[in-house]
C-alpha cells in the first residue's frame, strides 16, 4: 500500500513537470519556488511512507541513509539547471562548492543513489519546441534553445525573453561546442530564469559569448 502511494506521489510530480515544460517558456521565479516547495513536501510524505522500510533495514544491518535519502536543496536546483543530465550535474557539483555538494563528490555510492532518486523525482522528458526551435538540454538564464542546419551553417537562437536571432556560416563543431555549453562563466548573478556563478561549466551563456559572439558571424534579428 505504501509503495502504491509513493508511486502516486511521483506520478503527480512528473505530471506537473511535464505541464511546466510544455509551456515552452522558463517558469517565473515564484513558480520555481512553489515547485521546490511541492517537491520538498512530497519528499516528506515519501519519507514518512518509507519509515517502516528504513526501520526494517536497520534491523537487517543495512547501512543507514541508503533508503529514502532526500537529495539536498542544492542538489535539486543543480539537477534542474543541468537539464536532468548526470554529467552536467556532476560538473556543477564540482564548481559549485557547498558542504553538501562536496559530500556527494566524496561518496560515489551516495552520488549514484542521489542521481537515481533525482531521475525518479524529476525525469527528463521530451524538450518543448517553439517555432521549430527545441529547448536546450541545459537550463540557462540567457538562452532558451537553438537549432542548426549543417548544410547551410545557419543557426537560430531563441533567448529567454522570446527574441530569436539567426547566425550565418556557423561551423558544425562550433555549434556543438555552444549547445553543450563548453565554456565557463566569468561573472555571477541570477535572474528569473536561472542562476550563474564564476566558473559555472557547462554554461550556454558563456559558450554563446565565447564561440558565437566572439566568432564574428553575421546575424540578424528575426523576432
Amino acid at each position: 500500500m505504501n509503495k502504491e502511494r509513493i508511486n502516486q506521489i511521483k506520478d503527480q510530480i512528473r505530471t506537473i513537470m511535464r505541464e511546466i515544460t510544455s509551456m515552452g517558456e522558463e517558469p517565473p521565479e515564484f513558480i520555481q519556488d512553489l515547485l521546490i516547495q511541492l517537491i520538498e513536501k512530497s519528499q516528506s510524505q515519501i519519507q514518512e511512507l518509507r519509515q517502516p522500510n528504513e526501520q526494517a533495514a536497520q534491523s537487517s544491518n543495512i547501512p543507514p541513509g541508503q533508503l529514502g535519502t532526500t537529495p539536498s536543496h542544492d542538489a535539486q536546483l543543480l539537477w534542474v539547471l543541468a537539464g536532468q543530465q548526470p554529467q552536467a550535474f556532476i560538473s556543477y557539483l564540482r564548481n559549485y562548492p557547498t558542504p553538501g555538494t562536496q559530500q556527494l563528490l566524496n561518496n560515489p555510492s551516495q552520488l549514484n543513489a542521489t542521481i537515481e532518486q533525482l531521475q525518479q523525482m524529476m525525469p527528463q522528458g521530451q524538450p518543448p519546441t517553439v517555432g521549430g526551435i527545441p529547448h536546450a538540454d541545459l537550463n540557462s538564464s540567457n538562452v532558451w534553445g537553438a537549432n542548426y542546419d549543417p548544410q547551410s551553417g545557419k543557426m537560430k537562437v531563441r533567448f529567454q525573453g522570446g527574441s530569436i536571432y539567426e547566425y550565418d556560416g556557423v561551423p558544425e563543431n562550433i555549434f556543438r561546442a555552444f549547445i553543450k555549453g563548453n565554456a565557463s562563466a566569468k561573472t555571477k548573478g541570477k535572474n528569473q530564469h536561472g542562476e550563474w556563478w564564476v566558473g559555472k561549466n557547462p554554461s550556454l551563456g558563456a559558450a554563446l559569448n565565447q564561440y558565437i559572439k566572439a566568432g564574428g558571424f553575421n546575424y540578424r534579428k528575426l523576432r
